[in-house]
């Protein structure tokens, strides 16, 4: 990890942990790829004042103020991923809170509600 990226730090929740055990096992091309972005991401993160104000085409807005970070610039015949995170500016912290596949993604959503709604309060 470079110095731009160590300004943010990076919290995986329980969640997140339970599903990186399964895309390491059954996904690992999708994996890497999202967690390429992910480093993107936090590169991003570094440059910007507020993590709101961060766009780029392998992020997504999720209710709740999470982001989707997607596999795109991976590999080619990736399945659609998502990673579901929550950038906090007061703490510089990006809570890393589950992953997923395009089918998945309203469940996923629907699970990890909760937990962003905790966050964003």
């Amino acid at each position: 990890m470079n110095s731009e990226q160590s300004s943010w730090v990076l919290l995986p929740h329980s969640t997140y942990l339970r599903d990186l055990r399964w895309y390491t096992k059954k996904r690992p091309a999708e994996l890497t790829a999202v967690h390429h972005n992910l480093g993107r991401y936090m590169i991003l993160l570094a440059r910007s004042p507020a993590a709101r104000s961060v766009q780029a085409g392998f992020l997504h807005p999720e209710p709740y103020g999470m982001v989707a970070v997607d596999q795109r610039g991976g590999a080619g015949g990736l399945q659609e991923t998502r990673l579901y995170c929550y950038a906090h500016s007061g703490s510089r912290t990006v809570h890393l809170l589950g992953i997923g596949d395009k089918s998945s993604q309203s469940a996923d959503l629907a699970r990890l509600a909760p937990l962003a709604r905790s966050l964003n309060s």
